[in-house]
């Protein structure tokens, strides 16, 4: 994957900012706060989703911008260009991945691309910043070597912490030598406890003889309680009998009663449906006769509202007199109408008339010809001469133009004219030149000859300074090792010692004879030679340059600069004269071509007014203009026409209206001299009133056929009651009403001894009293006997339990003193309880045992398969960062950790290296393991100010690195220093204070 483009829309204060062409090595420059955490943290949060409200890492959430996200193009091996929009949304924010071949997706699509990497392991492996520094100046001691290895393993200490984690807890919890943790404190307790339950369990003999006594009489125990209790049920029982015996013997006699009646045949509700049927007759013959008396008074009503009748047949012709009447106004506002329409048209000709200076007629208007086709020639005449108006203007203003810049030209070619050499001052100048260039070159030479002369002469006089200083130093040592020599020789011959006195003489001979080699002049010869050849050199020069002409080089290069400048401009002033003048001719021609066709155009246009009646005395007119007038001329003498036509109607209808309403207002109302609309109001309040009579009358005829319905109804009632009170006292056996009343109340008595009867079973019934426990209370033994038995049987029961109970306080005693206050016992819970204590501890010992375990296997099984291989790329980048001094790591043998080998195959491990070196071990790691599984997952690498640490000498071998790595891996590197800018190209430097784009 390579990173082309970032969009931020809004992302911390980074508000529409778009960073574009990303290269291999990208260089992210800026003050602090400028936003390089903030560009990091967004790549992360586009591409893995931004940080939950719950995490301790930064949302970057904007503050003045209501858009929070963004997207990153970037390019991918297998399917190309994809863009990458991130926005906010979910708790991750929602994605949109588009790609180039017009795919669409989401999360899914993402991870894909991604080849289902999360953002730990991308921040693991690929983004690492100064903080892995500062933690390796942090550790001490052997930790840094297992910290190193967990980088190399994971890109992160996770490693490093986990297995101290591990280690940690397991020793708070068990150590092989230790007293503190809690299983070796526990452990001891435990066999403490033993020992002591050992010496418990001798005195135990006679204890079991007393639990198991003590079991025999809780059998005991037991049996009696459940006697007691079959006992106190059975006494509940007959205190219930007791509480209802009186129901029971009242049941009884019920029963007896009831078998002495019989059975009673009277109807169901028998009585109250007799007076309610009796109630009814009387209300049917009260409404009969109120029914009577209405009859009379709708009779008498309905006569004295009867209708005209010849009114009522002439109601329909009526009605449409009246409807005629909004007709009749409304003829009469189109009259006045179309008398002003008629008026205001006969106006509008006449204008138009004298507008066209004319004097058309309905005669003459209709022989002008406004075809279709003549409105098109009008259009088109009249397009025609606004855009010769239009081209006259254009040609007006070319000729003003093109006239103006030839003119300028023309001047601008005299004045450049005037500023160039003529030829002979243009040759001198050029020969002054060559003379010139030769004495500079003269110069030149005669300067480096003085130079080299002065430097002889300078070596001349330091040789001599430091033979004079190397006769003083060899005199001094001379004199030394001369009065050494002489001592020697002196004591030799004074004690006859030859041999000593020989050997002073040989190194007094020695050190004459060096003395006088050193005094020797050295042979200056071959120097002096040279000091004289430059010397004769630099006459000869001198001479030469006495004899040059005087002059100013520059000047002269100037003027001849300057001449040829005026040269060219004076030849391209030349060439645009002669295009000018060619447009110039161009636009005299086009007026020639516009007279011509404007020419034709005004004879097009004469013809064509002659054809539409129009002469020349009309004047200047828009010839379309005057075609519209003409056509709209036209339609005006026939709309003028039809109004006169229409108001003809009009007029005809309004006087049939009137005569049809007199007729009426004469026989109705008599009188024929009223207004229409007088007329048409008081008809229309005649026939209303002659209406409402009408329906009033046909109201009361139909109340009255309702009366009567209703009166035949009650009599057909009034038979139906009656033979309902017949059918009631045939199903009593009863002759009259009174016999009907007597047998009622035999009915109801029947019926309330049986409800009695019904109340007392239910009663009966809920207490739990049975049939057969009824028969019991009646015929069994009496019920005070039978209590004072079972109440004398639970208190012996209850005497007997009381002694065991006191029995088995003496047993329980007795045991309480065999276990010497209870020891056994608590030894024994103590025991039990230590025990399950230590197996829960040992478990949770156990289980991060295990995990420490995985982890040392999981260590091994990398060492084995993918660390040789990171270590292989890591030893060339560190034996690269320290200049060869170090190219080897080794894998510790156990455990994690490295050995580093120095070039003199020297080892050291991670806490014997110096700091600066420790760094270069781990920069290396991180960097091999982003390039070990870049094969794998080719992401760039995001590196923030990794390297401030570094000396000058680091800085450049590790940018070195970084600039080899770029040609497979993208880099991308945030710096706030500005001196480490120097070591990058001008390209690959971003400043994000002034190179960002923003998108308005």
């Amino acid at each position: 994957m390579k990173l082309i483009e970032l969009h931020i829309y809004g992302y911390g204060k980074l508000e529409d900012r778009v960073i574009e062409s990303l290269d291999q090595l990208q260089v992210f420059y800026g003050e602090n706060e400028a936003g390089k955490s903030t560009i990091m943290s967004f790549i992360h949060s586009i591409l893995f989703g931004f940080p939950a409200k719950q995490s301790a890492e930064l949302r970057y959430q904007p503050k003045h911008h209501s858009k929070y996200g963004g997207k990153i193009k970037a390019s991918f091996e297998n399917k190309g260009i994809a863009v990458i929009e991130r926005v906010k949304g979910r708790a991750a924010g929602d994605v949109t991945v588009s790609l180039e071949d017009g795919t669409i997706g989401g999360e899914e699509l993402l991870k894909e691309l991604l080849k289902g990497i999360d953002k730990s392991i991308f921040q693991a492996i690929f983004s690492f910043n100064v903080h892995g520094l500062q933690n390796i100046q942090n550790i001490k001691g052997e930790d840094l070597g297992r910290y190193l290895f967990s980088a190399g393993t994971l890109g992160t200490d996770k490693l490093f912490t986990i297995e101290g984690t591990l280690l940690k807890e397991m020793e708070q919890r068990f150590k092989p030598s230790g007293k503190k943790p809690v299983l070796n404190e526990k452990l001891k307790e435990l066999k403490e406890v033993q020992s002591s339950l050992k010496i418990a369990e001798q005195q135990n003999e006679r204890y079991s003889e007393l639990v198991r006594e003590k079991g025999n009489l809780l059998a005991k125990i037991a049996q009696l309680e459940s006697e007691l209790k079959e006992l106190e049920q059975k006494e509940s029982k007959l205190r219930e009998y007791k509480r209802n015996e009186p129901f029971v013997i009242e049941t009884a006699a019920l029963e007896r009663k009831l078998s002495e009646m019989g059975q009673v045949n009277f109807p169901l509700d028998g009585l109250n449906r007799f007076e309610k049927l009796d109630h009814h007759m009387n209300q049917i013959k009260a409404k009969k006769m109120r029914l009577q008396d209405k009859q009379l008074e709708i009779r008498e009503v309905a006569d004295n509202t009867r209708p005209d009748p010849e009114l009522l047949e002439r109601e329909a012709e009526i009605e449409a007199r009246l409807e005629s009447i909004p007709l009749y106004n409304q003829l009469k506002q189109e009259q006045r109408v179309l008398e002003i329409k008629l008026e205001e048209m006969t106006e509008e000709i006449s204008q138009i008339n004298d507008h066209l200076h004319v004097d058309f007629n309905e005669s003459t208007i209709q022989e002008v010809n406004t075809s279709i086709f003549i409105k098109e020639q009008a259009e088109a005449i009249q397009h025609s001469e606004q855009r010769m108006a239009e081209k006259k203007l254009e040609l007006e203003a070319d000729f003003e133009e093109e006239k103006t810049t030839l003119a300028d030209l023309e001047d601008r070619a005299v004045a450049a004219k005037k500023d160039l050499l003529s030829a002979n001052e243009r040759e001198k100048l050029k020969m002054e030149l060559e003379v010139l260039e030769n004495k500079e070159q003269i110069v030149s030479e005669l300067n480096y000859v003085r130079d080299q002369i002065q430097f002889h002469k300078t070596s001349r006089e330091n040789e001599k300074t430091r033979r004079e200083s190397q006769k003083k130093k060899g005199l001094s040592q001379l004199i030394l090792f001369g009065g050494i020599f002489l001592l020697v020789m002196v004591w030799g011959m004074a004690n006859n010692q030859w041999v000593l006195a020989g050997i002073g003489i040989v190194g007094l001979v020695f050190l004459a004879a060096t003395h006088l080699m050193q005094n020797k002049e050295h042979p200056q010869g071959e120097k002096d030679e040279v000091l004289t050849n430059l010397l004769v050199r630099e006459r000869t020069l001198a001479e030469a340059l006495n004899s040059q002409p005087s002059g100013n080089l520059f000047s002269i290069k100037s003027l001849l600069a300057k001449d040829e400048e005026a040269g060219q401009r004076h030849r391209e002033i030349l060439v645009k004269l002669e295009q000018q003048q060619v447009r110039f001719e161009k636009v005299l021609l086009q007026f020639e071509k516009w007279e011509a066709e404007n020419a034709e155009l005004k004879k097009m246009k004469a013809d064509l007014m002659a054809d539409l009646g129009l002469g020349e005395k009309t004047g200047p007119i828009k010839i379309l203009d005057a075609f519209l007038l003409i056509e709209k001329q036209k339609q005006n003498f026939r709309e003028r026409n039809r109004t006169k036509d229409r108001l003809k109607a009009s007029t005809s209808t309004i006087l049939q209206i009137e005569e049809n309403l007199r007729i009426l207002a004469e026989r109705f109302l008599k009188n024929a001299n009223l207004e229409p609309v007088e007329t048409a109001a008081l008809l229309k309040t005649l026939l209303r009133d002659a209406i409402d009579k009408k329906a009033k009358h046909r109201e009361l005829a139909i109340k009255l056929e309702e009366i009567d319905e209703e009166y035949e109804s009650l009599l057909k009632e009034e038979q139906l009651i009656s033979e309902d009170i017949s059918g009631l006292l045939t199903q009593a056996g009863a002759q009259d009403e009174e016999e009907f009343r007597h047998k009622a109340g035999n009915d109801e008595q029947f019926k309330g001894l049986n409800s009695r009867l019904e109340d007392l079973l239910y009663q009966l019934e809920a207490g739990g009293i049975t049939d057969s426990d009824r028969e019991a209370i009646i015929t069994g033994a009496p019920l005070e006997e039978l209590l004072s038995e079972t109440k004398e049987a639970i208190k012996q029961c209850k005497k007997e339990h009381s002694n065991l109970i006191d029995r088995i306080a003496d047993v329980k005693h007795k045991m309480k003193v065999l276990e010497e206050g209870g020891l056994y016992s608590e030894l024994l819970h103590k025991y039990k309880q230590l025990q399950h204590e230590f197996a829960e501890d040992a478990r949770e010992w156990a289980s991060y045992a295990v995990a420490r375990d995985l982890l040392s296997r999981t260590i091994d099984r990398y060492k084995d398969e993918r660390l040789p291989r990171m270590l292989a790329k890591a030893e060339s980048f560190l034996a690269l960062l320290t200049d060869g001094n170090y190219g080897r790591i080794i894998p510790q043998a156990e455990g994690s950790g490295f050995l580093i080998e120095r070039k003199d195959h020297v080892l050291f491990e991670a806490n014997e290296l110096s700091q600066a070196t420790a760094e270069q071990v781990y920069v290396s790691i991180r960097l091999a393991l982003a390039a070990v599984h870049f094969e794998r997952y080719p992401f760039p690498i995001i590196i923030d100010d990794s390297f401030v640490n570094f000396d000058h000498n680091r800085t450049a071998r590790i940018i070195g690195l970084l600039r080899e790595m770029s040609a497979h891996h993208q880099i991308f590197f945030f710096t706030c220093h500005r001196h480490l800018l120097q070591h990058f190209r001008e390209g690959e430097v971003m400043n994000l204070e002034q190179s960002s784009t923003n998108v308005v």
